[in-house]
């Protein structure tokens, strides 16, 4: 494939985080893109185009290679190694770039962690292929309740099927489930269900989180 070709848009690489996408210092990358439109996305960047009308690239957004990646991020490698920390990488869905995300892992030095911070809306064939080169999965769920998860992303939600597959592949202790506090969309009663259901499936670390209320503008 043309290198060009892999190139993924990238509106985001924030630098020495600690304690906030799992253990160590981590360099948090945010791809454009995801299959979710989330009322409250925090990120809502990630759906607009990535050109201006002239077909440049919109501010803030870079069109960058595994490598060209690898050469931004390996400065941290010493904090990343003394750590236990690595790369973690959200968006938007980073699991829509599995491919880029392999490629990657496979540049990296030993001793870095790859962190996915994910919805895991998506397929399982996707799951398995990052399963390997994967040492943390953050996934927020938005809410079992599936009449609760459309109203709230605009999609339909197979979140605990994605999340029964993902353990039969990787260590349990390895996932991370958020599950948030939605205004307006769950109750206190809906995230007490959740957990219940979670905990059912055999899931140990769960984070309850509460999301702030405000108006996205998504173009869809």
């Amino acid at each position: 494939m043309d290198k060009e070709m892999r190139k993924r848009p990238i509106f985001g690489i924030s630098r020495h985080r600690m304690g906030i996408d799992g253990k160590g210092v981590t360099t948090l990358v945010a791809f454009m893109g995801c299959p979710l439109h989330c009322k409250y996305c925090i990120n809502a960047q990630c759906h607009d185009s990535i050109y201006e009308e002239d077909h440049s690239l919109r501010k803030g957004v870079q069109m960058l290679s595994s490598k060209e990646l690898y050469d931004i991020v390996k400065k941290d490698n010493i904090y990343f190694q003394a750590t236990g920390g690595g790369v973690c990488f959200g968006g938007g869905e980073p699991t829509m770039n599995a491919d880029f995300i392999i490629e990657f892992a496979k540049l990296i030095p030993k001793g870095w962690k790859l962190t996915l911070e994910t919805s895991l809306k998506c397929s399982c064939k996707t799951i398995e292929s990052l399963a390997p080169y994967v040492a943390e999965w953050i996934v927020d769920i938005k809410d079992t309740n599936k009449s609760i998860y459309e109203k709230y992303t605009g999609v339909s939600s197979e979140i605990i099927q994605q999340l029964c597959y993902i353990k039969e592949l990787v260590q349990v202790d390895t996932i991370i489930v958020k599950v948030p506090h939605i205004p307006h969309f769950n109750t206190e009663e809906d995230v007490e269900h959740s957990i219940e259901i979670l905990k059912g499936i055999g899931i140990t670390h769960i984070k309850e989180i509460t999301y702030m209320e405000h108006i996205t503008h998504i173009n869809k």
